[in-house]
């Protein structure tokens, strides 16, 4: 097959020129704009439109099947990705528009979503137009399924949960999902394809001290929100305890081929070392996220007026949770470490979702393609993702679920979430080849 890389940077770039930016309230979705993108798809995959079916559930999300002819006998796969997009920020920050798509002489797209991520939707959608392009019908069931919700956690109405309710209502299971993740980097020298396995839980909790308030110019000796200030430097100061998962020691033990000297040595055997790795771990940043459950300030709130004691201060914190633990752990955690008078109300939130195995076919193929791709000398391994995706909803439906995207990353792609996200066009067709393979290879 010949893949055009031109022609996915022309594609990546209408998807982008539609400002598909996520709202906190659902009430202020930005319905118009997600039709708009869903009106240029058309225009973008006319043999995707023609062959496959398509189904708008809640507000705007995209439901695609491809009606194979059954003969493997396997179950579906399915497909994810995001429609939305995070705010883009201050437009005189931004080296060209951030809805513009600009394709600098350098072959590196420009534009809010480029990364995070319709270039994942593109690859997807485009491997399944150069396909039927070549008569190719799968032998199974193909699914997409793209929400609108994604960057706020799904929240209130969220998309993917309204997608993954009527799967379920047609007794819809899945052999393969995949969504946005991992791809080949290079680490230390070396190419590494991280597939993730898994993820972290999430929650926001709000957290509400009352006081009479009063004048600015007769204090107490702490107000409501020194006394909040105080409480969450408590909550700091005590983090759950580290501890090692599942799927964090099978991540350590892989992560020992490719990490010289002493580490390597711990990561080979995390549990027999966990006393020294244990120690590393929390003082580091990127290691403490996956050894324990963590809790972090982000919002908060006082009087409305500088001159006015508060008669409510609220601090909202954002909570990534170890598979295994739960919202329940969570909250008795609040409750052990903080002052009685603290009042603690779960704003939005869920479990970590079930963790897929990696000693099942679902889990080899990809590792066969990545190695097709990429050459032999690849290193592939498991890893937790400790953010999150919308691949959570379909935990249930599936025992092989995997944010992985199978294709080759840049240096010169980044700035998710940030002003001037960009991307290196020269990957895309790599992560095009990558679902090709999947729809062909998965009926083998």
């Amino acid at each position: 097959m010949k893949y055009d890389n031109d022609l996915y940077a022309a594609h990546l770039a209408g998807m982008v020129q539609c400002p598909t930016v996520s709202s906190v309230d659902p009430e202020k979705t930005r319905v118009p704009e997600f039709q708009k993108l869903h009106a240029y798809l058309e225009t973008a995959y006319p043999l995707v439109h023609k062959t496959m079916t398509r189904e708008i559930l809640g507000k705007c999300a995209l439901v695609y099947h491809w009606k194979g002819t059954g003969k493997s006998g396997k179950l579906p796969v399915l497909v994810c990705a995001h429609q939305d997009v995070v705010p883009e920020g201050d437009w005189n920050d931004w080296k060209y528009p951030p809805f513009s798509g600009h394709i600098d002489e350098d072959g590196v797209l420009w534009g809010r979503g480029c990364t995070d991520c319709k270039h994942v939707m593109q690859a997807e959608l485009d491997a399944a137009e150069a396909l039927i392009a070549e008569g190719f019908v799968p032998d199974y069931d193909i699914y997409m399924a793209f929400g609108y919700n994604e960057e706020i956690m799904g929240g209130p109405g969220a998309a993917c949960q309204i997608i993954s309710d009527e799967f379920k209502a047609r007794g819809l299971r899945f052999g393969l999902v995949l969504d946005e993740g991992g791809g080949v980097m290079n680490m230390g020298g070396r190419d590494v394809a991280m597939i993730f396995a898994s993820e972290k839980g999430y929650a926001d909790h709000e957290f509400t001290i009352r006081d009479a308030g009063g004048h600015a110019s007769m204090p107490p000796e702490h107000n409501a929100l020194g006394r909040l200030g105080n409480a969450m430097y408590l909550l700091e100061s005590n983090p759950m305890e580290p501890k090692l998962t599942a799927p964090v020691i099978e991540m350590f033990k892989a992560q020992a081929a490719i990490t010289p000297g002493p580490m390597g040595a711990l990561f080979a055997d995390p549990e027999g070392n966990w006393d020294k790795l244990r120690e590393i771990c929390v003082a580091s940043r990127q290691l403490n996220t996956y050894v324990r459950t963590t809790t972090t300030p982000t919002m908060a709130k006082g009087s409305d007026q500088a001159n006015i004691l508060p008669e409510s201060a609220s601090i909202v914190t954002n909570s990534r949770l170890l598979p295994g633990e739960t919202l329940d752990d969570l909250m008795a955690h609040f409750k052990k470490v903080l002052p009685e008078e603290v009042e603690v109300r779960l704003l939005k939130g869920h479990n970590p979702p079930a963790v897929s195995r990696t000693d099942i076919p679902a889990y080899h193929l990809l590792e066969k393609i990545v190695h097709e791709m990429h050459g032999d000398d690849v290193y592939v391994m498991p890893a937790l993702v400790p953010g999150g995706t919308d691949s959570r909803y379909y935990c249930d439906l599936s025992d092989s679920v995997y944010r992985f995207i199978g294709g080759r990353g840049s240096a010169k792609s980044g700035g998710a979430h940030q002003v001037n996200e960009h991307i290196d066009t020269a990957v895309l067709a790599s992560n095009v080849e990558f679902f090709v393979r999947v729809f062909q290879e998965y009926a083998e």
